[in-house]
């Protein structure tokens, strides 16, 4: 046993805690463990408006409220102080311990503080229910569906997990009116979101102690299993998402469907629901003088051409995103658990968006040339980028590109080109709204002829 393997460990046990990095198998599993939730408080001081606006307490009760929650901030901060001291000074007793024996000695207080922890939070929750009305009691129920939106809610990994979608109307400015009219779509929305919530988070409690186990034993096939059964339920809660946001959707009408479902994918999808760089480049295009009322015909039918390629083009890849995604979750530890077997060589991850972002290149490419062929080359080199593909035309290309081989520059979405290229998790596949109830994907506005 080499100090190398036992530093891979330790570092596995404790980097989320103490902010080390760890093998990217066991990372996936101790990011499912509890490791980071050890030290996060259940209750914090900003939640005292919820309980105040869900429990409706009266001026009296709020200074004991406060009071508690100060006691309780105390009494964490100690516990999980004193829990990261403690890990920070046995590593040599980690690395001492052996390949296994090392998550089997770091587990030992990591395990006592979360049970702690559980305590600090009952005894809170009991503190405070002490001081309620048998009214306030009964309104208990509200605040718990309230505080699992605040708290599970972002705990989303899938694009679309952690959408809010009833915030989202909010941020539409969806009138009063139009979401009394469509309260028990709201209402049924609000109650699935708790269920599937509350599905997510009783399976990841359930399966903490096992993927610790699945750490301590390095048995990566236990731990694959229990990952799969979570990624289920973010699957089912991103589903459930999907299926909200079109019936919100239906029920706003004609009017305010298209806003608020237009917000709601960008906020789900934001690396797929960005609008494309070539719709400034159109109306680059349509501002240029000169212009005869047959090119401009040509170039409002060209744009539309695009713009429906593009909108097609969105639906497949937040598709392939869905599919992707939870594959994702699962991996590392898959490729860990098979690692030994000889049947199974395990390859480097392909990026699985690569031909679709392939595909929207070529399009914007495609689009651009037979933009310049409408406009002519005279107003073409007015349009913009044009100055910097002419300069890049004038010069050989190196990097060990054949004689005379030449690359256009790439272009940056401000000179009406793309992005480098990257894959949507890192980049982005398109550029970003600027506002939260339009897309600007769609078209610029048709020029018609003077």
């Amino acid at each position: 046993m080499n100090l190398k393997t036992n530093t891979r460990t330790f570092l596995a046990a404790i980097a989320i805690c103490v902010g080390l990095s760890a093998p990217p198998a066991q990372a996936q599993l101790g990011l499912q463990a509890g490791f980071v939730e050890a030290f996060q408080p259940d209750y914090m001081s900003r939640d005292i408006t919820l309980f105040v606006d869900f429990l409706v307490l009266e001026e009296w009760q709020v200074p004991t409220v406060e009071s508690l929650m100060q006691d309780y901030s105390d009494d964490f901060k100690v516990g999980s102080d004193g829990l990261r001291d403690e890990m920070k000074g046995m590593k040599d007793q980690i690395i001492n311990a052996g390949d296994q024996g090392a998550m089997k000695v770091i587990m030992v207080p990591i395990n006592k503080w979360i049970q702690e922890k559980a305590r600090l939070k009952q005894r809170f929750i009991e503190n405070l229910r002490s001081v309620l009305s048998d009214e306030q009691q009964e309104r208990w129920p509200k605040l718990e569906r309230a505080m699992r939106r605040e708290k599970e809610l972002p705990r989303g990994l899938l694009s679309g997990e952690s959408v809010d979608l009833r915030q989202i109307s909010r941020e539409c400015d969806i009138p009063p009116d139009v979401m009394i009219a469509n309260k028990e779509v709201l209402d049924q929305y609000e109650i699935g979101l708790d269920a599937a919530l509350l599905a997510r988070a009783t399976q990841l409690l359930a399966s903490q102690d096992k993927i610790k186990e699945a750490l301590v034993s390095q048995d990566y096939a236990r731990g694959l299993k229990e990952l799969e059964l979570i990624v289920a339920t973010r699957v089912a809660l991103r589903d459930l998402q999907d299926l909200a946001r079109e019936a919100i959707a239906k029920g706003y009408g004609d009017t305010w469907g298209p806003i608020f479902r237009a917000k709601a994918l960008v906020t789900a999808f934001p690396a797929v629901y960005r609008p494309s760089p070539m719709i400034p480049y159109f109306a680059a295009a349509l501002e240029l003088s000169g212009l005869s009322p047959e090119q401009i015909a040509q170039l409002n039918a060209l744009q539309v051409e695009y713009v429906t390629f593009y909108e097609d083009w969105r639906v497949r890849l937040a598709t392939l995103y869905r599919a992707e995604e939870p594959k994702k979750q699962t991996e590392e530890t898959r490729r860990k658990m098979n690692q030994g077997s000889a049947s199974h060589i395990p390859k480097p991850p392909l990026d699985p968006y690569r031909p679709m972002l392939d595909e929207r290149d070529a399009m914007d490419e495609k689009t651009r040339q037979k933009i310049a062929e409408i406009v002519g080359p005279e107003l073409s080199e007015q349009l913009p980028g044009a100055a910097k593909l002419a300069a890049a035309a004038q010069r050989p290309m190196g990097n060990g590109k054949g004689k005379g081989e030449e690359s256009a520059p790439t272009l940056n979405s401000d000179s009406g080109g793309d992005a480098p290229r990257r894959s949507p998790v890192e980049n982005g596949a398109l550029s970003r709204p600027t506002s939260s109830g339009s897309d600007k994907s769609k078209t610029a506005p048709p020029k018609t002829a003077d």
